[in-house]
C-alpha cells in the first residue's frame, strides 16, 4: 500500500524558528543601580558610573573588606562604612557586628567584573579551625563605589 501525502497550505507560520534579536557591535550590557525596592524621583535617582570614573578597584575593595572584617570582629565601629554601603546592606550588617569570635586571616580576594562599573568579590577567611567565605557586590554609582550585596557564608 502506498502512502498518500497531503500538503495543506495555510496562511499561518506556526513555527518559524527561534526569534533572534539582532545585535550590533556597539551593544553592551549596562548597570542599572540596585535600589532594594526604594523609589526615587527621576532627577534624584542614582546614576551608574563607568569604571574609568571610579576609584582604584583593587585598593578600594581591599580597604572595604578589611574594614568589614574588623567590624564583624568588633574592632571597628560600623559607622565607618555607612557612606559606602547601601542602607539595606548596612542594616543587615549592623545585626552581625561582633559576630566573629576571633580575628580571621584574609587568605584570598577574588574580583570579577561582569559588566562595566560592577565588581563582584569573594574573600576566603581563615579562622583557627574553620574557613568561611565573604561575598560582596560593589556598584559604581554617582562616581563612587557602593556595596549593594553582602553575605557571609
Amino acid at each position: 500500500m502506498r502512502e498518500k501525502r497531503v500538503e495543506i497550505e495555510s496562511g499561518f507560520d506556526f513555527y518559524g524558528g527561534p526569534y533572534v534579536t539582532p545585535v550590533s557591535a556597539s551593544s553592551r550590557l549596562y548597570l542599572v543601580p540596585t535600589t532594594h525596592g526604594e523609589n526615587f524621583e527621576p532627577d534624584f535617582s542614582p546614576s551608574p558610573s563607568k569604571l574609568s570614573e571610579l576609584p582604584d578597584v583593587e585598593r578600594w575593595t581591599k580597604a572595604y573588606i578589611v574594614s568589614v572584617v574588623e567590624i564583624l570582629s568588633g574592632r571597628r565601629p560600623i559607622s565607618q562604612v555607612s557612606r559606602t554601603t547601601h542602607r539595606f546592606i548596612y542594616n543587615n550588617l549592623s545585626k552581625k557586628v561582633g559576630s566573629f569570635s576571633g580575628f580571621p586571616k584574609i587568605q584570598r580576594i577574588h574580583r570579577c567584573q561582569p559588566i562595566d562599573g560592577v565588581i563582584e568579590t569573594t574573600v576566603t577567611l581563615a579562622f583557627k579551625n574553620r574557613v568561611r567565605v565573604l561575598v560582596a557586590r560593589f556598584e559604581g554609582v554617582d562616581r563612587k563605589w557602593i556595596c549593594t550585596e553582602f553575605d557571609l557564608l
